[in-house]
């Protein structure tokens, strides 16, 4: 029986036109990542994927109108892939500690690529999200593409995760900051243990960045 493919739903204000629904934006995503993966998003142009996927910069605006649309895409995508993993592993939860800890469990993983979304490689993704996903919101326009919806799966991870911050604390005034604390330190602590090793404590193990975040949680609301 072959494994069913995973629909990730992204919001339509994130491309032109939907790569997911035809055999080129799906080259365009997957050949795009790699890209994005092996030169970084300041190298990365249309012309140089296009050069990759054998294809037209202009094939390539028919979907995304820049890079930045075409890495906010990604970031969404991942975070939108991340929310299903968490809702599996928490499923049948009842104790709110215990479905925390598994959430932090999934965040802290390194993670491999997913068979269900042949067109994306997650560790792939996973990788330049640690990167480059901070480009993101860190712009200009971020008040302009806040509204238009850039950041809308993210934002709606975290309402969803600080909703069972309250549920072991509901006297917490903070809880979806310290969500987002917890979401960006899966990242930023990982990427300084292994380049900016004074910052951190050994936190690219995945073990001491679970168990990191976990005390970091628990002893701040309990």
């Amino acid at each position: 029986m072959q494994n069913a493919v995973l629909q990730i739903q992204v919001q339509d204000t994130l491309y032109v036109k939907d790569p997911t629904s035809s055999t080129i934006g799906k080259s365009i995503l997957g050949h795009g990542l790699i890209l994005l993966s092996e030169i970084g998003l300041e190298e990365f142009t249309f012309k140089k994927l296009a050069h990759k996927i054998s294809s037209t910069e202009s094939t390539i605006y028919r979907y995304f109108e820049n890079k930045h649309q075409f890495l906010s895409y990604l970031f969404n995508f991942y975070w939108a892939w991340m929310d299903v993993n968490i809702a599996f592993a928490i499923t049948n939860i009842d104790c709110p500690k215990e479905r925390l800890k598994r959430i932090i469990r999934v965040l802290t993983q390194k993670v491999n690529n997913d068979i269900r979304t042949p067109f994306i490689d997650e560790e792939i993704l996973q990788e330049v999200i640690a990167l480059e996903s901070s480009k993101t919101f860190l712009s200009k326009k971020v008040d302009e593409e806040n509204k238009a919806g850039y950041f809308l799966q993210y934002k709606k991870l975290v309402d969803r995760i600080s909703l069972i911050v309250v549920e072991i604390n509901p006297t917490y005034a903070y809880p979806n900051a310290l969500v987002s604390t917890i979401l960006e330190s899966s990242f930023h602590q990982r990427y300084f243990g292994i380049h900016l090793p004074r910052l951190t404590n050994e936190m690219h193990v995945q073990e001491r960045l679970e168990d990191f975040l976990t005390d970091l949680c628990f002893k701040t609301l309990l």
